[in-house]
């Protein structure tokens, strides 16, 4: 951690000692997602003069300043483990990394679990994605963050087996990538997994795959094939549970690249605009989407 700034430090504290416990110890997924939207108005935010505006099925739609009102579009799934968040959670996330790549963004929204458990977030995620393709605005970037990461996995697997046009890029944050075998192990082996409990990860796969076999290709991407996807950089921090998950991405990718940050937390991304570690890494990703564009 010696590269962290204090305002980073405070920010994995945070996370340590106070979403890590609440997602722990909060049993009630609705509760859960009201305290995330709560805290997520005060601890990230767009860039200022950043435009808004929501369409009829709910999505967000972001211009950050400086982006032309018809620059091509980013299309950013939002994580929360399949049962919280929304777009609004992650507008400043995705208005910061649509700003660093020149994009204007759209954030669909989708139904959470246990209300609407799999295949609700896919099929909405896909008939989102499936408007913009009708209207002729088939985005050019598809970008997601841990379960926001699973189902931007999904979408792009369907847009290449239906033999539809494919966005120039991928741009993951630490996605869930295989919802198989023993998830609590998996996080209680690793490192330094600072955000996510074993116990909500367990309340996860209840609430969404309830009698669902995890290991389905449609569910766990990792266990279909990952072939013929586009360009692809994957964000995680170094030490978290879901860094194998990214390690096992990579290896069975075409055309993919890994970047793990040392002593940060589960997507630290979220936090832009306050943190020097999440803008950093925004900024490689929003790099990155312009050279795949190039």
């Amino acid at each position: 951690m010696s590269g962290l700034t204090l305002t980073d430090r405070a920010w994995l504290a945070f996370a340590r000692n106070i979403e890590r416990p609440t997602l722990a110890l909060l049993g009630s997924q609705r509760a859960l997602d009201r305290v995330f939207r709560l805290t997520a108005r005060m601890t990230t935010g767009t860039p200022r003069g950043t435009q808004t505006h929501r369409d009829a099925d709910g999505s967000l739609w972001l211009t950050p300043p400086g982006v032309a009102p018809d620059a091509p579009l980013l299309f950013y799934i939002h994580g929360g483990g399949f049962t919280i968040g929304a777009p609004e959670t992650h507008a400043g996330l995705a208005a910061h990394l649509a700003a660093a790549a020149g994009l204007r963004a759209v954030l669909p929204r989708y139904r959470l679990a246990p209300a609407h458990p799999f295949p609700a977030a896919p099929q909405d995620v896909i008939a989102a994605w499936t408007r913009l393709y009708g209207q002729g605005a088939a985005p050019v970037a598809i970008c997601g963050d841990s379960a926001g990461g699973c189902l931007a996995l999904l979408l792009a697997m369907h847009i290449r087996d239906n033999g539809l046009p494919a966005a120039d890029a991928l741009a993951l944050i630490a996605p869930i990538a295989d919802l198989s075998g023993d998830i609590a192990a998996r996080i209680e082996a690793a490192p330094s997994e600072h955000l996510i409990p074993a116990r909500w990860a367990r309340r996860i796969r209840r609430c969404y795959l309830p009698g669902i076999d995890p290991a389905r290709a449609d569910v766990s991407p990792l266990l279909g094939d990952l072939r013929g996807l586009p360009r692809t950089l994957v964000q995680a921090a170094e030490g978290e549970a879901l860094a194998e998950d990214a390690r096992r991405l990579i290896a069975a990718m075409d055309d993919a690249t890994l970047e793990l940050h040392p002593g940060l937390q589960h997507v630290w991304h979220l936090h832009a605009g306050r943190s020097p570690a999440a803008d950093a890494a925004l900024a490689d990703l929003g790099r990155f989407l312009k050279e795949a564009r190039a």
